[in-house]
């Protein structure tokens, strides 16, 4: 059901709004001008401002000006973060029963802090990683000994790697795969990976 906001909206106006959110929910930021303009065949930047315009005008969006993806919504949507637990799995045992309207609240994956990075190839194929998922990742000031992180190694390659501090540099093993280490003190860690996510796909 529209609410007040979304009442007033004009049918393209509905459509790039539904776009600019579906965006923002999906992968974290808005589209650019080009990406609005490419997606509704919009060929002037000025065409897709008038209508960015029009939706901060109507309260449903803010930009921050000469920054690029700097939309965001003013009202986010809430999303469900949490499953109804309909029992417990273990090998050559029964479904076991749990108490009705258990809850699982998976929020914690979702918080402010995080973000997703999708995994587009199978090279981490050994360490259980397959092409498709989404590795949860959460920024920190410091790492442990044994955190799981997303790094880049002179500021070109990026693997998915066991931390560990050494005297020298940081030295980043593998979570299972028997590639060898790699040691360097040119190594920025992008984030500690706090989930996996993998869709399967449904069959009918």
């Amino acid at each position: 059901m529209a609410n007040s906001k979304t009442a007033t909206l004009t049918s393209r106006q509905r459509e790039i709004y539904e776009f600019l959110k579906g965006k923002i929910l999906n992968r974290g930021y808005g589209p650019t001008v080009r990406e609005i303009g490419d997606q509704f065949g919009i060929r002037s930047p000025n065409g897709v401002m008038c209508h960015l315009k029009a939706l901060e005008k109507k309260g449903l969006i803010t930009r921050e000006p000469n920054m690029a993806r700097a939309i965001q919504l003013t009202e986010r949507p809430l999303s469900k973060t949490s499953l109804s637990l309909a029992g417990r799995i273990a090998a050559q045992r029964p479904l076991l029963s749990v108490a009705e309207g258990e809850q699982v609240d998976f929020g914690a994956l979702f918080g402010s802090e995080q973000c997703c990075l999708r995994v587009d190839d199978d090279s981490l194929i050994e360490d259980q990683i397959s092409a498709g998922d989404y590795l949860v990742t959460r920024k920190q000031s410091s790492y442990r000994d044994g955190d799981i992180v997303v790094a880049t190694v002179d500021g070109r390659e990026v693997v998915v790697r066991q931390y560990r501090q050494e005297a020298d540099g940081v030295r980043l093993d593998c979570i299972k795969s028997q590639k060898p280490p790699i040691l360097s003190s040119n190594i920025d860690v992008i984030g500690l990976v706090v989930g996996v996510i993998r869709r399967l796909g449904s069959r009918d």
